[in-house]
């Protein structure tokens, strides 16, 4: 069963995005109806009678309810940054965290339709806003084909990685030095306590990667497999903008767990 927070979170992600009129039902969604209406007004939903039995129906009006203010760039010419998102227009589909660009929307669409791209995608909250950038804007055929092969690396694995990396590279140089095997050994000590100090940051490596590199691989999780999930603490993304581009790409998040290392882990199926 899915809890309150991942309910919300999925009701912000795949509902209250924009459409005319949604209809909800709170007991299909098991959250009561005045959490219900919250959600709704930060989202720019005004309630209207009900349309269907059992159900609260809502109308997309911002000029009543103006939503939670979602991240934008500043809107203003910085040739530096422009120059940046050019280099970064290059090859096909890109993905751009504004939070990184330091440019507006409606900067980037700009640049981007110079380079034969339009905006394919685009996804907010107030901590950030990505943008799916394509020159086919048409959005995925879904359900995703499962991957080819046995083996697909997900960059989900690095913060798991590069503190082995430590470890063994390590125990490699200690043998190479002859480091004697007792505890008790200065060198024995150097290296044990070089280890933990490498390893601690090395569980963060992802985080010394620009937030957009960061979502790319983000939206690269999510891959055809049946099952997804990850710390979003990887990515540096809040759970609700990952929520939001796992739906676009046809997957449900349908659960969470908390660890004190790595934050929340999210957990997705695919849509069939």
């Amino acid at each position: 069963m899915q809890d309150w927070l991942t309910r919300a979170t999925r009701l912000r992600a795949e509902v209250f995005v924009g459409s005319p009129y949604v209809h909800v039902s709170p007991g299909e969604w098991q959250i009561d109806p005045e959490s219900l209406r919250g959600i709704a007004r930060g989202n720019g939903y005004l309630e209207i009678p009900p349309m269907f039995q059992g159900c609260l129906s809502f109308q997309f009006a911002p000029q009543h309810f103006p939503p939670t203010p979602a991240f934008d760039g500043p809107d203003r010419p910085d040739a530096g940054r422009e120059r940046w998102l050019l280099n970064r227009l290059g090859g096909g589909d890109v993905w751009i965290s504004l939070k990184h660009a330091n440019l507006s929307a409606r900067r980037v669409a700009e640049i981007a339709a110079t380079e034969g791209l339009r905006v394919a995608a685009d996804f907010a909250d107030p901590t950030d806003r990505v943008l799916l950038l394509s020159r086919d804007p048409a959005p995925p055929r879904l359900p995703l084909p499962i991957p080819s092969g046995s083996w697909r690396f997900r960059y989900s694995w690095l913060n798991h990685l590069a503190p082995a990396m430590v470890f063994v590279l390590l125990g490699i140089s200690a043998v190479i030095v002859g480091a004697p095997v007792e505890f008790e050994s200065p060198m024995s000590t150097l290296l044990l306590v070089a280890t933990f100090v490498g390893a601690v940051p090395a569980a963060f490596v992802t985080s010394l990667f620009p937030r957009t590199t960061r979502v790319g691989w983000l939206a690269w999780e999510f891959n055809g497999l049946p099952h997804v999930q990850f710390p979003v603490r990887t990515f540096g993304v809040s759970v609700d903008l990952a929520a939001k581009i796992a739906w676009h790409h046809g997957y449900v998040l349908y659960g969470h767990t908390a660890t004190q290392a790595s934050g929340p882990i999210l957990k997705f199926y695919k849509r069939a």
